[in-house]
């Protein structure tokens, strides 16, 4: 029994250790002893060697650099750019959250975390190069759209929209 239970354990050991994706594994067993119960539980994460190391933290906005501000009929649009930093979805709503409290009439507002990028925004998506493309891909992070949506841009896509206050 025991040396099943163990044949078993180094098979699932090998297949986790060749897979390429992460891989989080927990095996039981109970193993009767001369009457007495005893039970064994096997955790282990496997990640691929060649895998960066993922970790989740945020950051706060702490500074931004307004480059355009834009008049429309709605009311005021503006292009930020901060810092560079390991912002999460959370610090991004809050950022354009804040920035709606401070300025009740803001209709609008384009957040990028590189300089080139508003530049690379303001040409007619139509005519945008490749390059152009591929900087709001990784730079254009959130929008702030028609006063009250929070549109999630380029690696935050993914997310959608939400409405502030909802």
């Amino acid at each position: 029994m025991i040396r099943r239970i163990l044949t078993t354990l180094v098979l699932v050991l090998a297949v986790a250790a060749c897979s390429e994706t992460e891989t989080t594994l927990s095996t039981g067993s109970t193993v009767l002893t001369g009457g007495t119960t005893e039970t064994t539980t096997i955790s282990t994460t496997t990640t691929p060697a060649d895998s960066p190391p993922t970790t989740l933290r945020g950051q706060v906005v702490t500074e931004v650099d307004i480059v355009a501000r834009l008049s429309t009929a709605n009311g005021e649009v503006l292009h930020i750019v901060i810092p560079m930093g390991g912002y999460t979805d959370v610090d991004l709503e809050n950022f354009i959250v804040d920035l709606k409290e401070g300025d009740p009439e803001l209709w609008g507002a384009e957040v990028f975390d590189d300089p080139d990028a508003p530049a690379a925004f303001a040409v007619d998506e139509a005519n945008r190069s490749d390059e152009q493309r591929a900087l709001l891909e990784d730079h254009h992070l959130v929008s702030l759209v028609e006063g009250e949506i929070i549109r999630f841009q380029g690696p935050f896509a993914d997310l959608g929209e939400t409405i502030i206050g909802s």
